[in-house]
């Protein structure tokens, strides 16, 4: 898992060959006001745009990709994520390969804040719980083939 700041999205391009088009690309487009809810980079990078109602930690399970890291940015509010190792989950609650996820019965016992300055990136070993808080947000979800 990688939690930083927008201003400092740069020192990460190296890692992966799309980091830097995702970067660039959201720099040149206004999210808050896109009235749109996919938008397609290539055949490897999509981004979903997403107005999620926010859950209470006690119902935040932890889910994980094996297809897909995940870029999270929210737009319009903020959120908590619980993360937690895909090592200590053990118990799945729901899987579906075709949509890319697993998730897990175990909870998170670390939270952090992510608010319109800062993005996270998810790899396929990081359980993430995100999307807990009050009220709703608007954010972005970047899935990046692997």
């Amino acid at each position: 898992m990688i939690l930083d700041r927008l201003t400092n999205a740069e020192q990460y391009y190296s890692l992966n060959p799309h980091f830097k088009e995702v970067f660039e690309y959201i720099k040149t487009i206004d999210l808050v006001n896109c009235r749109e809810h996919r938008l397609v980079l290539s055949d490897d990078v999509y981004i979903n745009i997403d107005n999620p109602t926010l859950r209470p930690k006690c119902e935040a399970t932890p889910e994980v990709h094996n297809k897909y890291i995940d870029i999270q940015i929210p737009l319009v509010g903020e959120e908590q994520v619980g993360v937690m190792s895909r090592e200590d989950c053990h118990i799945v609650l729901r899987r579906d390969d075709e949509k890319d996820y697993i998730i897990y019965k175990e909870m998170p016992e670390n939270f952090f804040r992510l608010t319109p300055k800062d993005f996270v990136i998810f790899f396929p070993n990081d359980a993430h719980a995100p999307i807990v808080g009050d009220g709703t947000e608007k954010k972005i979800v970047v899935k990046i083939k692997i």
